[in-house]
């Protein structure tokens, strides 16, 4: 078994308009978008016969792009919101039994307050609490079977936590470093049901985000 990973991430490039970069009344305006495709290649090994099978290939492709905009409602910190559409494909194909197709097409939603930490006004970190909602069409597509049609509503609230830093006044790059959450996720139409998740992770990966900022 082998797998190819192509991660392409071009996550929060945002064009920003602001007085001062983290001054009350200066105004963050920007969008975000993020690609992210994966290949998988593997063969299942039959102990009896001591062959491997037919090949099974998967493909992942998911995109997001997200429109925010926030306010700073007093020095370094600000209260802001984000909508945005995302989409994700993935297909995997092989022997028939193994054949699938999954889709999902949907708007998500954030509010965040945010509180910057920086020194000398250059690198530092935000935190916050933030809300989000996530309304999705979900198929999911068999062989010789009727298409599973369902829709998906994803609720999660909790804590986030970014680098920031300004390397010039009116550069800002950031990385998300982690993030604390609850979250519910429901399903209706051909496939019901819901499960509920508390969530503590830690970036294991670079998701980097490049500001620029207009203004004084």
């Amino acid at each position: 078994m082998y797998k190819k990973l192509l991660l392409i991430c071009l996550s929060a490039i945002t064009i920003q308009t602001v007085k001062a970069q983290t001054e009350k009344g200066s105004q963050l305006l920007g969008a975000s978008f993020s690609v992210m495709t994966s290949r998988s290649d593997s063969k299942s090994f039959d102990s009896a016969t001591g062959a491997y099978g037919q090949n099974y290939h998967g493909k992942i492709t998911q995109y997001t792009i997200t429109p925010n905009y926030s306010y700073f409602i007093a020095d370094k910190l600000d209260l802001g919101g984000a909508i945005g559409y995302l989409s994700s494909h993935q297909k995997y194909d092989g022997e028939q039994i193994y054949s699938s197709e999954y889709k999902e097409r949907g708007f998500n939603a954030f509010v965040y307050l945010r509180k910057y930490f920086l020194y000398d006004n250059k690198v530092g970190v935000r935190t916050g609490p933030y809300l989000s909602y996530q309304n999705s069409n979900i198929t999911r597509s068999y062989p010789d079977v009727a298409d599973n049609i369902s829709k998906g509503n994803y609720y999660a609230g909790g804590v986030g936590l970014d680098f920031i830093y300004f390397p010039v006044k009116r550069l800002a790059l950031s990385a998300v470093m982690g993030n604390l959450n609850y979250s519910r996720l429901t399903y209706t139409g051909s496939t019901e049901g819901s499960n509920s998740n508390f969530n503590l992770t830690f970036a294991n990966s670079l998701t980097l985000s490049v500001n620029y900022v207009f203004g004084k």
